[in-house]
């Protein structure tokens, strides 16, 4: 049996376009080591799998048969994985470089060191902006409580300290770091720890990253950014439906709540943001929603 280095796994829906260039630049950029890209697809109902099996004969397709969503599907790729590692990557992301190669050797070596879990790399628009795709804080209670705005007059006034959601993602993303948890586009993993834990499939989309970040964590397990290497990300290529969207990661991030610290934590944190959502419409009416 040939060796493979690296399974790739990319979620489809309804993405044709973007899936193929994604593929494409996989071959276009991939040397130095062995590879298969599985694609799962939650059911596209397009020309995606005509389109990728006539110009990648090589590439692993797998029709999930409905949209079971994308931690759901990623599983579904999880488990045909064969290789060493397992990267879970994004159908509108592009490779520009030999970033697979760099990151799996970025990640040995880390390995010697500490006990790593998830390792992202550079996100970049095409103009080479970077995208933030690390986080130094879970949702929850904190979070909520210091974007109450009595205690964000007592913090940054009187004590003058910083709230969370003050953390400047952008500063770091020029060195390599352990943060405490990594959003994919881009999330390199060894298959037997994927395998292990893989991704809880409650979520059906948004938060599952997170989730499954926090599983690690408690592990044990650290997740790292490497910044030598580096893909593009067109945001918002894969969902047009920002009303939508918006919901559907509000629904996800209550539920990685409930799933992380239970009902009561849960409860606490829906008062405080019942509470700053009306402390704001008090000091801001023109902005309240209906």
């Amino acid at each position: 049996m040939t060796k493979i280095d690296v399974s790739i796994i990319i979620v489809n829906y309804k993405t044709p376009k973007l899936l193929f260039a994604c593929i494409k630049s996989i071959y276009d950029f991939s040397n130095q080591f062995t590879f298969e890209v599985i694609v799962v697809d939650n059911n596209s109902d397009d020309n995606s799998e005509e389109s990728i099996k006539s110009n990648f004969k090589e590439v692993i397709w797998i029709n999930a048969g409905s949209n079971l969503g994308f931690g759901t599907a990623n599983n579904i790729g999880i488990e045909k994985s064969k290789g060493e590692f397992t990267l879970l990557l994004n159908s509108d992301t592009e490779l520009y470089e030999n970033v697979i190669y760099k990151s799996i050797e970025f990640y040995k070596e880390i390995s010697l060191k500490k006990r790593i879990g998830l390792l992202g790399c550079r996100v970049e628009h095409r103009n080479k902006e970077l995208q933030p795709s690390c986080n130094y804080y879970w949702a929850g209670i904190k979070e909520e409580f210091q974007a109450n705005p009595i205690a964000i007059f007592l913090r940054e006034r009187i004590l003058n300290l910083k709230k969370l959601r003050g953390i400047n993602k952008y500063e770091k993303l020029n060195v390599n770091h352990e943060m405490t948890w990594l959003g994919v586009p881009f999330a390199l993993i060894k298959t037997n720890i994927i395998k292990e834990n893989q991704f809880d499939p409650n979520f059906f989309m948004y938060s599952e990253d997170e989730e499954l970040n926090f599983r690690l964590s408690n592990k044990g397990y650290k997740s790292y950014y490497y910044s030598d290497a580096g893909v593009y990300h067109i945001i918002g290529g894969s969902s047009s439906d920002n009303f939508k969207r918006n919901r559907q990661i509000f629904a996800s991030k209550l539920l990685f709540i409930l799933k992380t610290r239970g009902k009561a934590y849960l409860m606490i944190y829906i008062l405080i943001l019942k509470l700053n959502i009306k402390l704001d419409n008090l000091l801001n009416p023109k902005n309240e929603v209906l």
